[in-house]
């Protein structure tokens, strides 16, 4: 049992401030989906803007140490558990659920520089485009661009062919970055000291 402040949780974690409105003081709320080490990290970056190292490097173990009552199977298959599975995107994912705005920018930061790699790009995109993660997105975006034949070859990419309006932006990602590639190539230049 986790003993939080309303009016704490009012400012600093508003989502998590509705589901509690309705519940008596001497009630608990069962908290599904999200580890009590993550739970507790997010708490703590609501009372005092940090969250311990060790929730950040903290192992995970296919999601069975979550409170889920769902069955793993039903909710993602093993690739997508392994992507969304790490410290980082758990917090993303706890801090963007229970609207700690801060905590999401920073869990966003952590994760546009330490998960994105070609196996897990194309989940990446998906999950930044859903939960409006606008920094993960354009890291995403970016790396897409300089891997495009890479990712274009995993078995993930096959999710976002799906959406029209996310191969929208990365087709235009590619072919801007081959545009401003041309415009910086040194074609058309004029040599302006010979001029004269």
């Amino acid at each position: 049992i986790i003993h939080a402040h309303r009016l704490i949780l009012k400012l600093a974690a508003p989502a998590l401030a509705h589901l509690c409105e309705d519940v008596d003081e001497d009630d608990t709320l069962p908290i599904i989906g999200v580890r009590s080490s993550i739970f507790q990290g997010v708490l703590r970056f609501a009372y005092g803007d940090a969250v311990p190292p060790q929730v950040w490097n903290a192992t995970t173990t296919n999601n069975n140490n979550k409170n889920d009552n769902t069955d793993d199977d039903t909710t993602h298959n093993e690739e997508e558990q392994s992507v969304l599975s790490t410290p980082s995107m758990e917090i993303l994912d706890a801090a963007n659920r229970f609207g700690v705005v801060n905590l999401k920018i920073l869990a966003e930061t952590k994760v546009a520089e330490t998960d994105v790699r070609i196996s897990t790009a194309s989940d990446l995109i998906l999950y930044a485009d859903a939960k409006d993660c606008p920094l993960l997105k354009e890291r995403v975006i970016d790396y897409f661009v300089a891997n495009a034949e890479l990712i274009r070859k995993h078995p993930s990419f096959g999710k976002v062919k799906e959406s029209a309006s996310i191969l929208d932006e990365l087709m235009e990602a590619y072919v801007t970055k081959r545009i401003l590639r041309s415009f910086s190539s040194g074609e058309g230049d004029v040599d302006y000291d010979s001029m004269g």
